[in-house]
């Protein structure tokens, strides 16, 4: 993942939904799609602001094992996502020094929970979970050889779907989602008179 391809296929759908209204808290996390129908404070899509050396460098140290290379290009970009009222998360890094009065916006959903202190059954050693679905609970991970794999793990690892990497996952869900979510079809987060924004 490179910067144009990062701003044209992740970024460029999750902020067509600036429209509702985006802003950008104290943190840098941009907020994007005022969504008042849910929350007061809720936004549509959420991206966290970028790692910087010290936090890749901590990850590393934390998970054991490198950072897969697409992911580690991701989170330059963006330290994890909160799309479409949360139909998906990407996990990222939350620091060990975090400030104590942390908003829920202030740091993505850790991925060193289902890695390391709550690691995944039937997840192999090199595997990294990267994901977090919230319509059925399932997970995304990533192989040694940087395959993405969407799997439940509701009894051990079952696969649901793969792609070839984190990218191709990545840019072809964030378009599925956008389209389902103009079409109202994650119809509990979006209101009729915003169908089709």
């Amino acid at each position: 993942m490179d910067k144009i391809f990062f701003n044209e296929k992740i970024l460029g759908p999750l902020k067509g939904w600036a429209h509702l209204g985006e802003t950008q808290n104290d943190m840098g996390t941009q907020l994007i799609g005022h969504a008042p129908h849910i929350a007061p404070r809720a936004y549509v899509n959420v991206v966290y602001p970028p790692l910087n050396n010290r936090d890749f460098d901590e990850l590393t140290q934390i998970l054991g094992r490198e950072i897969p290379e697409q992911f580690k290009a991701f989170l330059s970009f963006a330290n994890g996502l909160m799309i479409f009222s949360g139909s998906l998360r990407v996990m990222g890094y939350t620091p060990i020094k975090k400030k104590s009065n942390a908003d829920v916006y202030d740091y993505p959903s850790s991925v060193t929970i289902p890695n390391v202190s709550a690691r995944i059954n039937g997840t192999q050693g090199t595997d990294v979970v990267v994901a977090w679905y919230k319509s059925d609970g399932s997970y995304v991970l990533l192989n040694e050889v940087g395959k993405a794999i969407r799997f439940s793990a509701k009894d051990g690892v079952h696969v649901i779907k793969e792609w070839p990497d984190f990218d191709t996952w990545l840019s072809s869900e964030i378009a599925v989602l956008n389209e389902k979510y103009k079409a109202g079809e994650i119809s509990v987060f979006i209101p009729s008179k915003i169908k089709g924004s």
